[in-house]
């Protein structure tokens, strides 16, 4: 089939795993010691935190990024995308934004129900958790591509 000069294909999400054995064995092993299911919350609080920026950069350049997925976390690959402060601002707060909108969304469920549970109390604290570790100014996290942007926009 010949496709038009004008016809962009769209290319899917690419999955890169950093030390696969690593990675598989430290999960299995950690959720087969999970009996409390804290870990299980803890690994959706991190989704959505990482959904929160795939989301905000399809929006942006209307196609998914790679995702690394390493035993430290997962990671978006931003190599060869040119990023200025605004763009880096925003995507590096689209992560904590989001998990500050699930703690949100958690707590006010429970008190407009008046159905309260430790699960929903460790769901919305773990979203706090995710969210401020990763606004702290440290390098390989969001607080320091949000101080790097904010020093350089002018």
């Amino acid at each position: 089939m010949i496709r038009p000069k004008h016809y962009k294909q769209r290319r899917s999400a690419r999955i890169h795993l950093r030390a696969p054995l690593a990675l598989l064995f430290g999960l299995c092993f950690a959720l087969a010691l999970d009996s409390t299911g804290i870990l299980r919350v803890g690994l959706l609080c991190a989704a959505l935190h990482e959904s929160g920026h795939l989301f905000l950069y399809r929006l942006q350049w209307g196609h998914w990024p790679d995702l690394q997925f390493s035993p430290f976390g997962i990671c978006l690959m931003l190599r060869g995308t040119n990023l200025n402060p605004q763009q880096e601002l925003l995507l590096a707060a689209a992560g904590p934004a989001v998990n500050l909108v699930g703690c949100s969304a958690v707590l006010a469920w429970m008190q407009l129900s008046g159905h309260y549970s430790y699960m929903g109390y460790w769901f919305a604290s773990t979203n706090l958790l995710v969210g401020g570790i990763n606004l702290l100014p440290l390098p390989g996290l969001d607080g320091e591509r949000i101080l790097h942007s904010l020093t350089h926009w002018r």
